[in-house]
């Protein structure tokens, strides 16, 4: 038996939202792709999704990730510092990620980006329906866009 397609919003999407409400939307989202169930889950959704990327990205170095919905940082820090480990333990180049969003959290990109060197961010406000490329045309990166590579791989 398969359950109909739920549409879902999000309330911080809305005009009316506070933005006080719409920051904890996002922190509660960035925790929930790093929450961990032990005896329940394989690690956390984030984690979960590492392999997806190993499993669908054959050279994961000629990519520049990018999560065009990525709130107050999503699963991005721990795909960056999950994957990059690995790549580095084989001698290899690091993937980038770059964090946009229609309502970014500024302060909270900087704090990772300050963290972790390979995750930068836009710095103005960007609509997923109708972003541009984010890679300089000069880079040889390919774009991956989290937002929908998670709905191509569903």
């Amino acid at each position: 038996m398969s359950w109909p397609r739920s549409q879902l919003f999000e309330i911080g999407d809305q005009t009316w939202c506070p933005s006080w409400l719409h920051k904890y939307e996002q922190f509660s989202l960035t925790q929930l792709w790093q929450l961990q169930v032990p005896g329940w889950s394989n690690g956390s959704l984030a984690t979960q999704a590492c392999e997806v990327f190993k499993e669908h990205l054959q050279d994961l170095s000629s990519y520049a990730v990018v999560d065009v919905c990525a709130g107050a940082g999503g699963p991005t820090p721990v795909l960056e510092f999950k994957l990059n480990k690995e790549l580095q333990s084989k001698g290899k180049d690091p993937v980038h990620f770059i964090l946009t969003d229609l309502y970014p959290h500024f302060e909270e990109w900087r704090r990772i980006s300050k963290k972790q060197k390979n995750v930068a961010y836009i710095k103005k406000p960007v609509d997923a329906r109708a972003a541009d490329r984010f890679t300089k045309a000069s880079s040889k990166a390919k774009e991956c866009r989290l937002f929908n590579s998670a709905d191509a791989f569903m």
